[in-house]
């Protein structure tokens, strides 16, 4: 790990001059990333009770806004290393590190392109004060406009388990070719967004899907704080695999992500919540997840901030293997140092998982303990 900490500033500071609004119009900006993750095994018969793997990732934006209302958007990673993402003997259906790592970038959902994770086009049309209409194309990523929620949406800088990132049930697809409409009226918004992406089932002899998915979320504000409400649903055309047979099937299914201040600027809390139609093969078909968000304001250091999550998700019982997964996970981030352009934060994260079987014998538990050390330009 110290080879990739070398390399990651060596790469990172010549970069960082312009780490910034270069002009009114163009700006640039990203994050270096490193992640060591250590496992040990409570429950479960695996290769080696312990296991510790780690990843480096440099990501990349630049934005383009020639007018108030236009904006070209890039955006690039570049990784050393996969964590337990190409782990073969990797125990658990949840990944502990949501980041995209060596093995995520390339040939991207099955593309011949690497590393180029977004790079779309975006027109905001004013209607009137407050209420607005914006469309956007090009290789995107749902998860900007789908299942957003502001205590358990960044596995950079939150949580990194990916059952406290997002929906698991969604199937958010990312970095694909697609379309994006947003209206906003006030505190209300609504969010309309299609995407084409490949089904990376080698048994099923077609690849090509389409996803497509709605939100509509609230904005409301209370004496103790800010909260959001949203709602949204989501299906695919018949290009998945059934139970039974090699009949092609649709994933479907509804969610909710909420957050709440509870105490204003300093404490805050989430729900999500999950249904997926089980008719194709799928791991799960109900989930729920709900944390606490604390900020460093209580001990004085405003840029700190404790997180604590728990995730629950069942499988179907058409599933013969898994009954269902549980994950718990706190961290606690703290914040190293912030000049003009360049700031820098440690997280020291703990994650508990345990997959539960329909055979006890079966059943797998563990604990990750891991480090994030972020670079933010």
């Amino acid at each position: 790990m110290r080879k990739s900490l070398i390399f990651l500033v060596s790469l990172l500071f010549p970069f960082s001059v312009f780490a910034a609004d270069i002009t009114d119009w163009l700006s640039v900006s990203g994050t270096a990333t490193t992640v060591y993750q250590w496992l040990h095994m409570t429950k479960g018969y695996v290769d080696d009770k312990t296991k510790d793997r780690g990843s480096a990732v440099i990501d990349f934006n630049v934005s383009l806004k020639p007018t108030e209302n236009d904006e070209f958007f890039l955006r690039a990673s570049f990784a050393k290393g996969s964590g337990f993402h190409s782990e073969s003997s990797y125990p658990f259906n949840l990944n502990p590190n949501a980041d995209d790592l060596f093995v995520d970038l390339k040939n991207i959902n099955g593309h011949p392109r690497d590393h180029l994770q977004e790079l779309w086009y975006s027109h905001k049309f004013p209607i009137q004060k407050d209420v607005s209409l914006k469309f956007t194309a090009g290789i995107i990523d749902s998860t900007a406009f789908i299942d957003d929620n502001a205590y358990a949406a960044d596995e950079l800088g939150q949580f990194m388990n990916e059952a406290l990132v997002h929906n698991p049930l969604a199937n958010l697809p990312s970095y694909d070719a697609g379309v994006a409409a947003e209206f906003e009226a006030g505190n209300f918004h609504l969010r309309l967004v299609g995407m084409r992406s490949k089904n990376d089932n080698e048994i099923m002899d077609v690849k090509n899907y389409n996803w497509i998915g709605a939100q509509i979320g609230y904005k409301l504000e209370t004496p103790i704080g800010e909260g959001n409400y949203r709602l949204y649903g989501y299906t695919t055309n018949k290009r998945f695999e059934n139970w039974d047979t090699d009949a092609y099937k649709a994933l479907k299914g509804v969610g909710v992500s909420f957050d709440q201040q509870l105490i204003k600027d300093i404490l805050g809390a989430f729900f999500r919540a999950g249904w997926q139609d089980d008719s194709a093969k799928v791991d799960y078909n109900r989930m729920f997840s709900l944390g606490l968000n604390l900020n460093g304001s209580v001990w004085g250091r405003k840029d700190d901030e404790i997180g604590v999550g728990y995730a629950y998700l069942k499988s179907p019982s058409k599933n013969e293997e898994l009954k269902h997964s549980q994950v718990f996970e706190s961290y606690v981030k703290f914040k190293l140092f912030s000049c003009k352009f360049l700031s820098s934060d440690i997280t020291l994260d703990y994650q508990y998982i345990r997959d539960t079987a329909r055979e006890s014998d079966n059943t797998k538990a563990g604990h990750v303990y891991g480090v994030r050390w972020n670079i933010n330009f």
